[in-house]
């Protein structure tokens, strides 16, 4: 009896012994910020910067909590518009769905990038989608007030719309390269053109977000 007990014992330390470690969950890392509901009234709190899925989560979705409350997921069905460290988000019907797009120029002219994981070669890569739209185009040209998809190989020929009435900015950018830094800067300098001020605020008005007034929430 004692030899089979002992028997027993190695055998269920060595399955014991033999599962895999799991690996460690990574502390959330928290930082201020913000999100405009669906009413367009503004919360205050912290967004976890080190989401479990990475970069591309941003575009999804975000954690959020206020005060000691503890981090709750929030998706487009709940905020409209969110952001933290400098970077701002705004949410637009995409690829049957809703996606959070953040802004890399912000003005007249509002130029964001979308974020997707994806593959080459069969590794995890992160790819990107990016967008145009001018915020006070006249009647005349009201389709460029619409959100649209750039393409990174005809990128120039895309955004020549945009910017005819400065087309010397246009016309400095390179051909063959895509470069985003660069095509925000360029939006940046025709964005002075027809700056009233208000290109620095939070809340930036797109047609996909309410722009009334709302209640703030410290």
């Amino acid at each position: 009896m004692k030899k089979l007990l002992s028997a027993l014992f190695i055998a269920s330390t060595v399955v014991v012994l033999a599962q895999p470690k799991k690996d460690p969950k990574m502390a959330a890392t928290v930082t201020p910020g913000y999100y405009c509901g669906l009413k367009n009234d503004t919360t205050k709190g912290e967004i976890q910067t080190n989401p479990l899925g990475g970069e591309t989560d941003f575009y999804k979705g975000f954690n959020f909590k206020k005060g000691s409350a503890k981090l709750a997921a929030v998706t487009t069905k709940k905020a409209k518009k969110y952001g933290f460290d400098g970077r701002n988000f705004t949410v637009i019907p995409f690829d049957a769905g809703e996606v959070y797009i953040e802004y890399l120029a912000k003005g007249r002219l509002c130029f964001y990038e979308y974020k997707y994981p994806s593959t080459l070669g069969g590794e995890p890569i992160i790819e990107s989608i990016y967008f145009i739209h001018d915020t006070k185009a006249d009647e005349a040209n009201k389709d460029l007030r619409e959100i649209r998809q750039i393409s990174q190989k005809f990128y120039k020929k895309d955004i020549k719309p945009y910017m005819k009435d400065h087309q010397e900015i246009w016309e400095n950018l390179d051909k063959f390269t895509f470069n985003k830094e660069a095509i925000a800067n360029a939006i940046r300098e025709y964005n002075r053109y027809y700056d009233t001020g208000d290109s620095n605020k939070v809340e930036v008005e797109t047609e996909k977000v309410n722009d009334g007034d709302g209640e703030v929430k410290e």
